[in-house]
């Protein structure tokens, strides 16, 4: 899970939860309260309603109850039964059920004058309040009262009102965690991404000026990052230069070397022929300190002036067929071979000379280290993968392979594996240094990894331009 993530969802649980609470323990106390408040007021109103009512039914007789509770019910919206001392409705209106028990229930409570409250909800949900009172020949009558129970829904759990409150919470709680997520992610975000593109040879990235101008850690610590990266921009920068400039110096006294050596090699023939073995040794170990300088000054011009590369269409399929034919023909001097065992015509778009001498390097590095009597195996398809079609060029050798700790080190200009690519096989320790910079130079990346069975694969991936059907090889 990313950072954001986690900043997010955690602070997010502990609003919702720390606001929940606080919805569910003010509805639980204002419910008990409401009902509280409820319960004095109506009791208050309906006592007042039934010592009236009972005034005027012994003075002014049925008719005039009825006349005025109606009107009770007009204002005050209750349904109001008046009941005497024997449980009969004296105000001529139907006596339901619920109403009847109340009134007999409180009716049967003696010195007791405070409303008695029930809850029905047969035939219909409703409030009932009973208020017994006393007329002045000592009579008793009670006064019942209804109300529809939606008109007191504070009294109840409603369901609906706290999921609304619950929701109101999570929503305000998510957006306010959102932004605050967004605000401490996205300068480890950045960091990130400068880190990334760091670490894939871009030296020139800053992130300072993007991270902000407040003061905080973050801030500080893209600042940090900064110094860091021109710190390495420095030193590559210095190292490159230092390449360029040693490969330069040691043109001239080579050149002069050669020179000197081919006009010892004429005074031998004639004056010392004993030294001619000497000289031919001279000779191959300034070839050997030629071919250096030459790939030092590849690297050099690789890393330093990319887009100076003129980069045209290239046929793979042939430019493989070319490379591979070369070096199945040296092969054979050391009892090994090289072969094309499929292939698919597949065109990127490149420098033919970099991207020959890129695969020359691979193909040629697997037949040094291949076994004897065994043929290194080239292949070439076209597939997808994230970054989309690619041509995929794999070399496999059936040599010792190599330490999976030194698989990554293969690419680093004079790194060698102790044991096999040593100065004795003749190579410099270069030849995969600049496959990798003319590979990714290209848009491409290689890779190493050990076969199954023994021996080394190397993969070259570059991005494709078409893609053909695939063509048998016809061995």
């Amino acid at each position: 899970m990313s950072l954001f993530l986690k900043i997010f969802v955690w602070f997010w649980l502990a609003m919702a939860i720390v606001g929940s609470a606080l919805v569910i323990a003010v509805a639980l106390t204002e419910s008990h309260q409401a009902e509280v408040r409820w319960r004095y007021m109506t009791g208050t109103a309906v006592h007042i309603y039934a010592q009236t009512a009972a005034e005027m039914y012994e003075r002014d007789g049925p008719v005039a109850l009825v006349i005025y509770l109606q009107r009770v019910e007009q204002t005050a919206q209750l349904e109001t039964r008046m009941y005497d001392e024997r449980g009969i409705e004296v105000s001529g209106r139907t006596s339901t059920t619920g109403t009847k028990r109340l009134a007999e229930y409180a009716e049967q409570i003696q010195g007791n004058n405070e409303p008695v409250f029930d809850f029905a909800t047969e035939p219909k949900p409703v409030a009932l309040v009973a208020q017994k009172v006393y007329g002045r020949g000592g009579a008793r009558y009670v006064l019942v009262s209804e109300l529809p129970r939606d008109r007191f829904a504070e009294l109840f759990a409603d369901p609906w009102t706290l999921l609304f409150r619950l929701g109101a919470v999570l929503l305000t709680a998510g957006l306010v965690c959102y932004g605050l997520a967004r605000h401490l992610a996205a300068p480890v975000q950045i960091l990130r991404a400068g880190v990334r593109r760091l670490a894939g040879g871009d030296l020139s990235v800053r992130v300072a000026s993007t991270v902000g101008a407040q003061q905080d850690e973050f801030v500080d610590l893209s600042h940090d990052f900064d110094s860091m990266a021109e710190r390495i921009e420095s030193l590559i920068m210095s190292q490159r230069r230092l390449l360029g400039d040693i490969s330069h110096e040691l043109r001239s006294p080579l050149v002069r070397l050669r020179i000197a050596l081919g006009l010892a090699r004429r005074r031998a023939d004639t004056e010392a022929p004993e030294m001619i073995g000497t000289l031919d040794r001279i000779e191959r170990e300034a070839e050997r300190l030629n071919e250096l300088i030459e790939q030092l000054l590849t690297i050099t011009r690789l890393e330093t002036s990319p887009e100076e590369v003129e980069k045209t269409e290239i046929d793979l399929q042939n430019l493989i067929a070319q490379v591979v034919a070369d070096a199945d023909f040296e092969a054979h001097a050391h009892n090994r071979n090289v072969q094309v065992i499929a292939g698919e015509v597949c065109h990127v778009m490149g420098n033919v000379e970099l991207l020959r001498s890129a695969i020359e390097n691979v193909v040629r590095n697997g037949a040094r280290y291949t076994a004897e009597n065994t043929t290194v195996e080239v292949t070439l398809r076209c597939s997808q993968d994230e970054c989309g079609a690619v041509a995929v060029i794999s070399v496999r050798d059936y040599g010792t392979g190599v330490p999976e700790e030194a698989l990554n080190d293969l690419f680093r200009p004079f790194y060698r594996v102790a044991d096999a690519r040593d100065r004795r096989t003749g190579g410099t320790g270069l030849g995969l240094a600049i496959t990798e910079r003319a590979v990714r130079l290209h848009g491409g990346k290689v890779q190493a990894l050990n076969a199954p069975g023994g021996g080394l694969i190397v993969e070259i991936r570059l991005p494709v331009k078409t893609k053909k059907v695939l063509v048998n090889h016809p061995d």
